[in-house]
């Protein structure tokens, strides 16, 4: 992304009806092109989708100037406000969303990106991860003492939101072909961060979320 604007981090949050979870799976692999495109034309980069038991957690990166422009550009858009006659009637709205919103917005406790960053999909490129946590922190967040710990781990940048009492990661993870060690690190050097952010809880208590729709 070295030839746009500085990202800024979007994270937000709807729960899935789950009557409709292999509906709304199926018709993410399908997605309209004139939405993508929209999406893209909209300064919309790097855009996920997770899931874990009934609720969808999104992160995506913002390249552009006027964030409320061009999502109100992706509101107006005659395509994709078709797909949303598709999507909308399988999700449900959280009751702590603020006015306005649909899916329901996310602070940043905190992001880190130590070293230098791996283009996706690129030869060695980074995978992506997300995980929840159901329990609060204890103490307040800082970044600090915590680079060698991520670089140590293979994590390239992590991001970290709350909503609801529960905590929400995700991370760009520099691994190798191997699907389950990979997760193994992962998950190993997650732990490790966790644990030096004071949880109230141990970590065992955070779960892994499944990756249901991604565009770069």
């Amino acid at each position: 992304m070295t030839d746009e604007q500085e990202r800024q981090r979007y994270a937000s949050l709807i729960r899935l009806n789950p009557e409709y979870e292999e509906r709304y799976i199926i018709l993410h692999r399908h997605t309209f092109p004139d939405v993508l495109k929209r999406i893209r034309d909209s300064n919309i980069r790097n855009y996920s989708i997770f899931l874990r038991d009934g609720m969808l957690f999104s992160f995506y990166e913002y390249v552009g100037i006027d964030h409320a422009g061009d999502m109100e550009m992706i509101g107006a858009d005659p395509v994709t406000r078709d797909w949303w006659t598709l999507t909308d009637p399988m999700q449900v709205p959280l009751g702590s969303r603020r006015e306005g919103e649909w899916w329901a917005g996310m602070p940043e406790l905190l992001h880190l990106e130590p070293g230098e960053r791996h283009e996706r999909g690129s030869p060695g490129g980074a995978q992506r991860f997300a995980c929840v946590v159901h329990k609060g922190l204890s103490g307040s967040l800082s970044g600090k003492g915590l680079r060698d710990v991520i670089m140590d781990s293979g994590i390239q940048a992590l991001s970290l939101y709350s909503k609801d009492d529960c905590l929400y990661v995700y991370l760009e993870y520099l691994g190798r072909d191997e699907p389950d060690k990979d997760r193994a690190d992962w998950e190993a050097g997650l732990a490790r961060l966790l644990e030096s952010l004071s949880l109230e809880s141990p970590c065992a208590d955070w779960h892994p979320m499944r990756e249901v729709f991604h565009t770069d």
